[in-house]
């Protein structure tokens, strides 16, 4: 393979990656802008001491159990009915 062939290949490469950069471009700028909004509102946990963390963990471990418990004691339905 010559040299020419090799830097064509690469070349070619290059294009295309900039083509679907270029393609893209507006789409990764939106979900840059759509993932701003979940960051920003979850940023508060960052800020929370280990106690304070170790509180919402076992407040969470008592809601899940909570649920569970809840849901085993629902009666079985029919198949076929909603």
């Amino acid at each position: 393979m010559n040299v020419g062939a090799v830097w064509s290949r690469w070349g070619e490469r290059l294009l295309k990656a900039w083509n679907r950069h270029v393609r893209y471009r507006e789409v990764h700028r939106q979900l840059d802008v759509m993932w701003d909004d979940p960051k920003s509102r979850i940023a508060w946990v960052d800020e929370l001491t280990e106690e304070e963390l170790e509180e919402m963990l076992a407040g969470l471990a008592e809601c899940i159990d909570a649920m569970q418990g809840a849901v085993s004691e629902t009666p079985e339905r029919p198949e076929g009915t909603s």
